[in-house]
Formats: structure tokens, C-alpha cells, sequence
């Protein structure tokens, strides 16, 4: 299956479970790309180059295009978690492997502190907007207070790991291309209406103004708005089909992140002309919105600023913590970064070296230098990384690439001399930056030298499994997630049915990984545990004479993990099982099983028993939908393999529909007689409906219902009648949905 590895062991397998798609993969890095960089650097690159920062980016897109193609390679042939890091390891020697991951963590924790930043000054700015803030405070020292606190937030709900932490930016990400577009479209709509807008004179009678090198040295300045689709990179283990997957998001990611900010900067000259913008700098973008839409243009740009850093520092925060945690499972930092924490099974101590760092560049520099910083940070690790795609071709020529660069080695060697190029350009627009990163780049290599140990971690790495054949998609197949070693019931109804088409049985457990861990990274004692339980049950399984299998799934998303298994396994039923309860508000069943009902591809049954299924009498709820009749064949299995009686229940409640609910239940009875089972029908007349299938429920082992047409769910899981009888019934109760477009009668 293309969407998950595979480690088969004895009896039990182990699989990765892939979650994200393109959609997913392309936010992740669009979020770092844009983040709070588009409002915040616009100003400060125009002091730098002028109007000729449109050409600047032009270039810089160029430039990375290099990059990408060497990215998008290695991600065809090694789309494992660690991105730079891993690939650097791998084709490079010792130390660089150390410094591909050092500079690449550093790097991005630094360039996490811009958009740290962004966030102080984005509420700052509203602050003063709406003229909130009391006279004698220092903005400054609240706009620092504001860095600070949305560090420590995101890494302390990734350090506790928040469900989803990893991944919210995906929303975020939409929300902030749609401020932009929107800040485009009114600054558009004004220039083309007031005649007092600069519009094309905004851009001056000089495109440079500073010179032809000053290109170059605010290519470098900007450098970071291209670093996400390293991010896109980190997420290897998580994307489905990453071959194609990967390249593509990288691809989309730089374009869109180039065209926007081209766009943001070509309408922020036209509303206020460049010496405005280049004077305003952090603020300029804030100037042309309050130009082009006064009164709330201006707040508009602080929300989006906001929110690019909020989504900036949550994905940062999540993939740097990653590069950490790898780097310390192998060796190559002190073992604690390696380690998860026992309770919140995050990588802690990455996580708050990763906040450490974030928190001491954010206060200990400007926004400027911080910038500057990560750029040489950044540029130095992509040198390496085209290195290391030069190498990697040469080392490991075995490895299947479904993306091939073109003009080999030509493609990385013009990545490498432009990415040092642009490097050396920064050291004369801010030395004190290079610096920094020289520093921090020695600081790497004594801590490396000091650590010792490097040691080989196990890890869930297989080759993809290949998709099912003809012959065995067509095999009748159940699916049961497992995650209670009493589940012997639902094994019990899977072998009743599957006994009479010769399927058979998938048992899997999915053990749910935060989002800032690797799926590779997990506790190998839960999985052990986890193999032990599918073991026992496959065993009491294939003792009732069932073909089974047993698959513990790795996963980000256990709901996301069992409906792409029923897809790629080809699954004709999912059978769950069900306490009868939930502490949940506005759930029916709880949020996962409610979930899994919702969006399943095939027929769905949830069991509401405990223990094993043994049932002497059945009784099932006549009714008019599709699903009855196939809950209606199921309950007549069940009795065949037990020698049990069962009984259809015609509820009236209004005479008017007696004639066509007996109907119904001859049609059911039918059934259950082709089958060979004895069987009876039994009409009561309730004062309610609810309360008289629950009294009646008493006096037999097992209650089976039929969902509810899907246009009357609402809510509910298979209906509001369904539900609430599951819940009250005095017996075991069965559910049946079937797959298909809803129908009300048959």
C-alpha cells in the first residue's frame, strides 16, 4: 500500500500511517514561507534595494527553483522525516552530517523568532489602532512581553501534546492568503479610483536606487520566506504518496509564496511609493492598508500579521523540535533530546531547547539582525544540501528517485555558488549577523565534539507494500479496530459473517502519535503491548477456523488511519465496538467512533456488548430502509452459527401504518427463513416507541437495527431514534449502516 510502511513480524505487522495530502503538505509550508514575513520585511527590504526588491524576489525565485529541484529528488528517494538533516547525514561525512542538522534546527528557531516578533508587533500595532493602550507604557516592552508569551504557548502545547498542534496551521495558512488577497484587491480597487494614488510613480524614475549589488544583499535579506518547503520536507513520514507528493507541495509552496509577496510589494509602491514604504519599514504594509481602506485597513493588516505568526511559530515550533529529537536519537546531540517524555510522549527536552533559543534571539536582538541570522543559517544548510544530492546520486545510485533533476550535476552546483553568494552578500550589509552565525555554527561543532556515544536507534522504515491485487480486492474483507483486549465479540460477529462469503479478518490497533513526534519515534514498548493483545486475538480468530490478519497502525490521526486502511485494504465492513456511553458533549457514540461512522467508504456495524457473542434470542426492529435489510441478513448469520431464534419486532404506533409495517416485517421474516432460522414476528403497541423496543429488549440477548436514512441524521451517528435506543436498550445491541446513496424504502 503506497500509504503506509510496513514491518511485518511474527503474526502482528507494524505500519506507519500516513495522514497529510497535497492540500495539507502545501499549508504546512506555506504558513512558515508567508507567515508574519510578508507584513513585517517588506519595508525593511525596500530600504535595502529599493523598488528593485520586485526583481529581487523575481531572483530569488530563480535562485530557489535550484534548490527545490535538488529537495524535490532527495524527497523521491528518501522521503523519510529529517528533510535536510537526513539527506546531509547520509550523503555527506562527519561533521557536516552534524551541522546539516545543527544549522537546520538553529536556523529555523532563529527564523522562528522573526515571526515571534511579528506577533508582538502585529498586537502592538492593533493596540495602538484602536488606542487601547494607556499613555506613559512603552509599546516596546509590551510588544517584547507579546514575543515572548506566544513562544512559550506553542512550545509548551507541543511539549503537552495538544491534539492537532502540528497541524492547525492549515487553517491558519488559508485565513492568512485570504487577508492578503483581500489587502491586494483594495489596494487595487484604489488605485484605479483616486487620482491621488502614486501608481506607477510609486516605484520612482530609478528601479535601483542603491546600486546593482543591493539586488543581491535583499535576496539574501529575504531568503527565509522560501524556507518552508524545507518544512514540507520534515513531513515525510506523514504525507501520502510522498514521491509525488513532496516535490509537488515544494513546487506549489515557493510559487505562491513568490507571487504574493511580488504582489504585496508592487501594491504596497503603488499606494505610498517605495521611499514611504522603505521609511515605514516593520509598519509599511500597515500604512498602504490604512491608505487604501481607511479606518480598518490598517487593523486588517495587524490581524493578518497576527495570524501569519501564529501560524509561522506553530509550524516552526513543531518542525525544528523534529530536527532536535532526530539529531539526539542519533547521536548526534546529547541523548535527552532523543527521549520522549513518558507521559505527554513528546520530544520535551527539543522542544525546550527549541522555545530557548526562539526566546533568547527574539529578545537578545532586532528584527533586523534576527532576520539576518536566519538567512545565513538558512542559505549555509540549502549549500549543503545540494552538496549532499551531488553526493547521494554518486553514493546510492540504487535507490528508485521518481523525481529526477535535470542538467545534472549543473543544477546543484549553480544552487550551491548562488546560495554562497547571496551568504557573503549579508556579511556586508550586516556583519555582526554573520557574526552570530559563525558563533553558533562553533558553538555546533564543540557541543558535537563533546558528545559521545553514537548509537543505532530501531525504527519502522520498509519498503512501501504494493497495491492489492485483483484477485484479492475482490476477496470479502472485514475490518475491527481493536483497542480492548475483551474484544471478542466483535471477533465473534466478523467470523459469523465472514464464515459465509470465505473473507477474512483484518484486526488492527492504531497507537496515536503526537503531531511533533515522528511516527518512526514511538515508544516501542506500546508497540509490543499492542502486538500482544492483536496476537491473542488473531489466535482466537484463526482457532474459529478465520484467514486473519493483525496490523498495528502508526499514526497522527487514529479516525484519518482506519478510513484510509478501509480504502486501501479494499474493506467491505468495519465492525467497532462501543462501551454505550459518552462524556462527551454533542457526540453520539464519542468523537472518533462518530467520525469513523461519518466518512466510512464501506458498510459500518458498532456492537454494544462486552465479552463474547453468544445470543439465543434475537430480536430484530422492523423498519422500511435499506440498512434494515442488511442488519435483517447479519442477525440471520449470527443465528445460524449460534442455533438461535429470531424474532422481528413490529412497533405501532398508529394504526394508519399497520398494513405497511407488516409488510416490511414479512419482507424481513423472508429473509431470515431463507436462511434456515426459525423465526417469528411479534407486534406490540406502545404508548412510545423509544420506551417499548427498550422494554421489550429485556427479554433478549441481542438488539439489531438498521440506520436511518442519511437524510434524516442530522447529528446523530445513524439516526436519532437509532441512537437513543442503542444507548437505553437493556441487552446487546448492533447497529448496521450500509454504504451507498440513502434510500427510504426498498
Amino acid at each position: 500500500m503506497s500509504d503506509h510502511q510496513r514491518v511485518h513480524s511474527t503474526g502482528v505487522e507494524v505500519s506507519l500511517s500516513r495522514d497529510l495530502g497535497l492540500t495539507e503538505a502545501l499549508m504546512i509550508g506555506i504558513g512558515p514561507n508567508i507567515g508574519s514575513s510578508i507584513f513585517l520585511l517588506i519595508g525593511i527590504a525596500t530600504n535595502i534595494v529599493g523598488p528593485g526588491l520586485l526583481i529581487a524576489f523575481i531572483l530569488n525565485y530563480a535562485v530557489t527553483i535550484f534548490t527545490a529541484l535538488a529537495y524535490a529528488e532527495l524527497a523521491s528517494g528518501f522521503p523519510e522525516t529529517g528533510g535536510g538533516y537526513l539527506w546531509i547525514r547520509e550523503g555527506l561525512f562527519a561533521p557536516l552530517g552534524f551541522l546539516g542538522g545543527w544549522m537546520s534546527w538553529v536556523g529555523h528557531c532563529i527564523a522562528c523568532s522573526v515571526y515571534a516578533i511579528g506577533f508582538g508587533k502585529g498586537v502592538g500595532l492593533l493596540i495602538q489602532q484602536v488606542g487601547f493602550l494607556s499613555s506613559g507604557v512603552d509599546i516596546a516592552i509590551v510588544e517584547t512581553i507579546l514575543t515572548v508569551a506566544i513562544a512559550v504557548f506553542f512550545c509548551y502545547i507541543n511539549y503537552r501534546g495538544v491534539k492537532g498542534a502540528g497541524r492547525s496551521e492549515i487553517l491558519i495558512s488559508v485565513f492568512l492568503v485570504g487577508i492578503i488577497s483581500l489587502f491586494c484587491l483594495f489596494c487595487l480597487v484604489y488605485v484605479l479610483t483616486d487620482p491621488a494614488a502614486p501608481g506607477a510613480s510609486g516605484f520612482g524614475p530609478e528601479l535601483l536606487p542603491f546600486g546593482y549589488l543591493s539586488i543581491a544583499t535583499s535576496m539574501g535579506f529575504t531568503f527565509m520566506i522560501f524556507e518552508g518547503y524545507e518544512v514540507v520536507a520534515q513531513t515525510g513520514e506523514e504525507v501520502k504518496d510522498p514521491e509525488k507528493t513532496i516535490p509537488r507541495a515544494m513546487f506549489l509552496c515557493i510559487t505562491i509564496s513568490a507571487i504574493l509577496f511580488i504582489l504585496v510589494a508592487a501594491v504596497t509602491f503603488a499606494i505610498i511609493g517605495w521611499e514611504e514604504a522603505a521609511l515605514g519599514r516593520e509598519a509599511a504594509l500597515t500604512i498602504a492598508a490604512d491608505r487604501a481602506v481607511p479606518l480598518i485597513g490598517g487593523a486588517l493588516m495587524s490581524i493578518g500579521m497576527i495570524i501569519g505568526s501564529v501560524a509561522a511559530v506553530n509550524s516552526i515550533v513543531f518542525s525544528a523540535s523534529r530536527v532536535s529529537f532526530a539529531m539526539g536519537r542519533d547521536g548526534n546531540l546529547p541523548s535527552r533530546f532523543g527521549q520522549l517524555h513518558p507521559v505527554n510522549h513528546t520530544p520535551a527536552m527539543a522542544i525546550l531547547a527549541s522555545g530557548a533559543i526562539i526566546v533568547f534571539m527574539a529578545v537578545a536582538l532586532d528584527i533586523e539582525k534576527v532576520a539576518a541570522v536566519a538567512d545565513v543559517m538558512i542559505l549555509l544548510l540549502f549549500v549543503l544540501v545540494n552538496v549532499a544530492a551531488i553526493s547521494l546520486r554518486k553514493k546510492r545510485p540504487d535507490v528508485k528517485r521518481t523525481f529526477l533533476m535535470p542538467l545534472f550535476p549543473i543544477v546543484p552546483i549553480i544552487g550551491v555558488v548562488s546560495k554562497l553568494f547571496l551568504a557573503v552578500m549579508l556579511f556586508y550589509h550586516d556583519t555582526l549577523a554573520w557574526y552570530f552565525a559563525l558563533a553558533i555554527i562553533f558553538a555546533g561543532l564543540i557541543i558535537h565534539y563533546f558528545v559521545r556515544g553514537r548509537r543505532e536507534i530501531e525504527a519502522f522504515v520498509a519498503p512501501s507494500r504494493a497495491p492489492l491485487s485483483d484477485e484479492a480486492r475482490a476477496l470479502f474483507r472485514i475490518l475491527i479496530p481493536v483497542d480492548d483486549p475483551h474484544n471478542e465479540g466483535l471477533i465473534d460477529l466478523a467470523v459469523e459473517m465472514a464464515a459465509q462469503r470465505g473473507g477474512e479478518i483484518l484486526l488492527t490497533n492504531v497507537i496515536e502519535v503526537p503531531t511533533t513526534v515522528p511516527l518512526s519515534a514511538v515508544d516501542h514498548k506500546r508497540v509490543e503491548g499492542r502486538k500482544k493483545m492483536l496476537e491473542r486475538l488473531k489466535g482466537y480468530s484463526e482457532m474459529r477456523g478465520m484467514k486473519t490478519r493483525a496490523i498495528v497502525l502508526i499514526s497522527h490521526d487514529v479516525v484519518t488511519s482506519i478510513i484510509d486502511t478501509a480504502r486501501d485494504e479494499a474493506v467491505n465492513v468495519i465492525i467497532m465496538g462501543w462501551k454505550g456511553y459518552t462524556r462527551t458533549q454533542k457526540r453520539i457514540l464519542g468523537r472518533k467512533t462518530d467520525d469513523i461512522v461519518r466518512r466510512t467508504p464501506c458498510d459500518i456495524l458498532v456492537l454494544r456488548a462486552e465479552g463474547k457473542l453468544r445470543p439465543d434470542n434475537i430480536l430484530v426492529l422492523s423498519g422500511s430502509q435499506w440498512h434494515v435489510s442488511r442488519a435483517t441478513e447479519v442477525a440471520a448469520d449470527i443465528a445460524l452459527a449460534n442455533e438461535s431464534r429470531v424474532t422481528i419486532l413490529n412497533v405501532i404506533v398508529n394504526e394508519k401504518y399497520l398494513i405497511r409495517a407488516t409488510e416490511y416485517s414479512n419482507r424481513l421474516r423472508k429473509i431470515v427463513e431463507s436462511k434456515g432460522v426459525p423465526v417469528i414476528v411479534n407486534e406490540i403497541r406502545p404508548e412510545s416507541f423509544i420506551g417499548g423496543i427498550v422494554a421489550e429488549s429485556l427479554a433478549y440477548d441481542l438488539l439489531v437495527i438498521g440506520a436511518s436514512s442519511t437524510r434524516q441524521w442530522g447529528p446523530y451517528a445513524f439516526g436519532p431514534v437509532q441512537d437513543t435506543i442503542a444507548k437505553n436498550a437493556k441487552c446487546p445491541v448492533l447497529i448496521y449502516k450500509r454504504a451507498g446513496p440513502p434510500e427510504s424504502d426498498e
